[in-house]
């Protein structure tokens, strides 16, 4: 037998690159799988709403909405504040999430072209609207911000 060759496995002399290969799909679970874990957490007092739902959620008192999708690093972002959020709102506000991806049709509807994405609804109407990474502080003005402003035409 000679030195060049190898009777149990022809590509031990790749033996890197497999190693590489491995390393690389190992790393891609782990990054995409702790991702999706992070997304799909549920916020107490959050509620996800779908086309169905859309509706009778927003048709009574003042509902903050974000417009998020899961591979979105902002929208990821967000989540520990709208969690921070939640117990600081003012008497009747709610928090309510729309993922984009899955309910393209209520995206389409509100023109949402980019995420996060707030939109602020009172009694079934549009009262205002912001775009980005919220604070805490900015998410609490906002939702305070429904006593005074009149909808949106």
């Amino acid at each position: 037998m000679g030195s060049d060759g190898c009777t149990v496995c022809p590509f031990a002399k790749y033996w890197y690159l497999v190693l590489a290969i491995i390393a690389v799909v190992w790393l891609w679970n782990r990054v995409f799988n702790v991702s999706k874990q992070t997304v799909q957490q549920e916020i107490s007092g959050v509620e996800d709403l779908n086309e169905d739902s859309f509706g009778a959620a927003i048709a009574s008192g003042p509902v903050l909405v974000d417009f998020w999708a899961s591979w979105c690093g902002p929208c990821r972002a967000q989540l520990p504040i709208i969690a921070e959020t939640v117990a600081d709102l003012p008497a009747g506000v709610r928090i309510a999430k729309v993922n984009v991806d899955e309910q393209k049709a209520l995206a389409q509807r509100y023109q949402i072209s980019g995420i996060p994405a707030w939109v602020l609804f009172k009694d079934g109407k549009e009262i205002k609207r912001v775009s980005g990474v919220q604070s805490k502080e900015a998410l609490l003005a906002l939702a305070d911000s429904v006593k005074d402003t009149a909808p949106v035409e």
